[in-house]
């Protein structure tokens, strides 16, 4: 059996923002990019584990 890790609200902001600031790109930048379809490989892969986060903090 897997173990079970909890992660704090605060835990997933702080991730949020560490993807965030290693693109090198604000939200509403971020976003802009997703919608005109012009992620790179690395942004592509920031996307998902973004999406992933934004489930976890119940923002979906």
């Amino acid at each position: 059996m897997a173990p079970v890790r909890e992660i704090t609200h605060d835990a997933l902001v702080a991730r949020r923002e560490a993807i965030l600031d290693r693109l090198n790109l604000s939200r509403t930048e971020f976003e802009a990019r997703i919608v005109a379809a012009a992620l790179t490989p690395e942004e592509w892969d920031a996307k998902d584990e973004l999406e992933g986060i934004e489930f976890l903090l119940g923002n979906d």
